[in-house]
């Protein structure tokens, strides 16, 4: 009896996925931030494919232009995670 393949992921489970991973090796490289990561890189990419091929499919114009810029890969690199709060507490003065 023949199995199935097994389910893949969408595209946008993809990106969770690796933003996660992202999110979670971060804190071990010193000075390199999530979306710096390879799994946030790869996770930027996948998504602007993705932007682009759903806007090609959509009937946009000049689909080569959207698939060139897509495959270019120079947009600034997206934030992940949470911001870092700036908010500090006030401490109390010495007496």
């Amino acid at each position: 009896m023949a199995q199935s393949p097994p389910s893949r992921y969408s595209p946008s489970e993809l990106i969770e996925q690796l933003r996660e991973a992202a999110e979670e090796i971060a804190p071990e490289l010193p000075g390199i931030r999530a979306e710096e990561t390879l799994e946030g890189e790869a996770a930027q990419t996948i998504e602007e494919m993705a932007e682009a091929l759903m806007r090609i499919a959509n009937g946009a114009p000049r689909p080569q232009d959207l698939a060139r810029a897509a495959l270019e890969a120079k947009a600034p690199l997206k934030p992940i995670g949470r911001p870092k709060s700036t908010v500090v507490k006030m401490q109390r003065p010495r007496r």
